[in-house]
């Protein structure tokens, strides 16, 4: 008893130290925790993985070739070590020959891709930005390779697409098991073909340049303006989203005024004015290319209200086009339109509820293909294409159905 009132004492006396250690002692033990459980997931996942290495081949194949295209500066330079911790490892387990080709600057995973031989399979190992470049790659090639199955670790700043093939948390043992996940998917070779964004610029008689391709969507305006500022409030840890809103709503630096005209068609199951049927290439792996072949629309009649074409001006704080959901009758793109003006208050509340997903009201316009001709804003803007930075100018967007084949869960 003398000991334990000796002990109080003692932390009464010392109480700022008594607390220091207290935390210091509480986050030890948390690391520790997770550490463990990180531990725990890779051991499970490392004998999944070796039961594919450990299987037959025919003797006249060879190991699947795969080739990563690594981002090693993504997400604060931390990608290129995660990627060798927690994919790398799982990769070589399943018995796969694994080609690792880092970019060197920005674009040059489309040049990587564009001119990429010998491979049997692509993994993205970065953010959106990588991945569009990827994509642009791939479907700028003319001969098989346009049909290559493509993996994606989330490994970047933004993954809108990695985390909705690949649902994950917040906190680092959920991030571990996503990346598993998305490494468990390429091993075991299940595929789904999504659609994607072919945007052309608009030029007047002048050579348009090549035609660039997005997986998620096209974003312009206020609420675009001030997520990307969002890194300057660094000072506020996990609240940097929600203070972003607050310290930006009322500046002019951000695009408020979004205006111009739209030249839409409807969207369209398929017909001959609008799908070039591209026949399935043989290959003789069998590991990565599934029996059933994408989903294709056989051109026998043009649909008359294929032709048809609307226009639209409009002004607006917000404008975005993005892919429809997945199980709809007609692919299509969406069109939405937000308010066309924001008072403060009206302007953080609505951020707010979109960080907590909640669900919004906009005006939505189903269209395959849309011709956006923004009006001049008398100053240089900015827009997003799956999170990489471009200058607003006259597009063409044209949805191509089923053109990407990914890894995915089943």
């Amino acid at each position: 008893m003398e000991k334990i009132v000796k002990f109080s004492t003692t932390i009464r006396n010392n109480w700022k130290k008594s607390g220091v250690g207290a935390c210091a002692l509480a986050y030890g033990a948390s690391v520790t925790k997770e550490k463990y459980d990180i531990n725990i997931l890779m051991r499970a996942a490392c004998k999944e993985a070796a039961l594919y290495g450990d299987a037959l081949i025919s003797m006249e194949r060879n190991p699947t070739v795969v080739t990563v295209i690594l981002n090693p500066v993504a997400n604060k330079r931390s990608a290129k070590k995660d990627f060798e911790k927690y994919c790398e490892p799982l990769l070589h387990l399943a018995g796969l020959q694994v080609d690792v080709v880092q970019t060197a600057s920005e674009g040059n995973a489309k040049e990587i891709v564009e001119t990429l031989k010998g491979t049997e399979a692509i993994i993205v190992a970065g953010g959106d930005g990588t991945l569009s470049e990827t994509v642009t790659g791939l479907l700028r090639r003319n001969d098989e390779a346009n049909r290559f199955p493509l993996g994606v670790l989330p490994l970047g700043r933004t993954n809108k697409l990695g985390n909705s093939l690949f649902p994950g948390g917040s906190d680092n043992v959920e991030k571990v098991k996503q990346l598993i996940d998305a490494s468990m998917a390429v091993i075991k070779g299940n595929t789904e073909w999504k659609d994607a964004l072919k945007i052309e610029q608009i030029t007047d008689g002048e050579e348009a340049p090549r035609p660039i391709f997005a997986m998620s969507s096209i974003e312009w305006g206020a609420f675009r303006d001030t997520m990307a500022k969002k890194d300057k409030y660094w000072f506020t840890a996990g609240l940097r989203e929600y203070a972003t809103f607050i310290f930006n709503g009322y500046k002019d630096s951000i695009t408020w005024n979004c205006s111009g005209t739209l030249n839409y068609t409807p969207p369209c199951a398929g017909c001959a004015n609008c799908v070039q049927k591209k026949p399935e290439p043989k290959r003789k792996w069998s590991f990565f290319i599934p029996s059933t072949q994408a989903a294709t629309v056989d051109p026998k009649e043009i649909n008359p209200e294929c032709l048809k074409s609307e226009e639209l001006c409009f002004k607006t704080a917000e404008f975005k086009i993005e892919t429809a959901a997945e199980k709809q009758e007609k692919p299509s793109l969406k069109i939405i339109l937000g308010k066309s003006s924001y008072s403060y208050a009206e302007f953080v509340s609505e951020g707010w509820d979109r960080l907590k997903n909640k669900p919004e009201d906009k005006e939505v316009i189903s269209a395959r293909t849309v011709e956006l001709l923004p009006q001049d804003p008398g100053k240089e803007v900015t827009i997003e294409i799956d999170k990489e930075e471009f200058e607003l100018k006259p597009v063409k967007v044209t949805i191509l159905p089923k053109v990407v084949k990914l890894f995915c869960l089943q």
